[in-house]
């Protein structure tokens, strides 16, 4: 059985939900967030859950810049 959890974090203002996700036999994390219609997914071994969320919210500032400037 996988183990899973949210944490709301923010980016510029804009609050989302990233969901974790460890399942048993693997190592690491997963971490999921929807923007726009768009899964975002990352999956690292080796960093922890704070590490794993950092990384999330700089690949949703990109994602958002790419928005604003109609480059996504």
């Amino acid at each position: 059985m996988e183990e899973v959890w949210e944490r709301p974090f923010e980016v510029n203002g804009v609050s989302f939900v990233a969901t974790f996700y460890r399942r048993p036999f693997r190592e690491g994390l997963e971490v999921r967030c929807e923007l726009s219609g768009v899964t975002l997914r990352l999956s690292e071994l080796g960093y922890g859950e704070t590490a794993l969320l950092e990384l999330l919210k700089e690949r949703v500032r990109v994602a958002l810049s790419q928005e604003n400037t109609g480059k996504g």
